[in-house]
């Protein structure tokens, strides 16, 4: 029995093809789902202001960081809570 050689020729790699898809926008599902997240979270009290020297109360996951004109709220993820 005769063994192969141990370097086979191989054949060249083609380039992959690339999609042209146009890169995924916010849809309104998208932009429901954040609101209804942001609100659930202010509602359950996960969400707080921060106080002057910046720090956080201990049950607040969430810091709010920005309330627009027309209402709405922007939050930022400040700790995971443990149980």
């Amino acid at each position: 029995m005769a063994k192969k050689s141990a370097t086979r020729a191989r054949k060249p790699k083609r380039p992959r093809a690339v999609s042209k898809a146009a890169a995924p926008t916010c849809t309104d599902d998208a932009t429901a789902a954040s609101q209804r997240f942001v609100r659930d979270v202010v509602v359950r009290g996960e969400a707080a202001k921060p106080d002057k020297d910046g720090t956080l109360p201990l049950s607040a996951t969430h810091a709010i960081v920005r309330e627009r004109p027309d209402g709405t709220i922007e939050v930022e993820r400040a700790r995971f809570k443990t149980y």
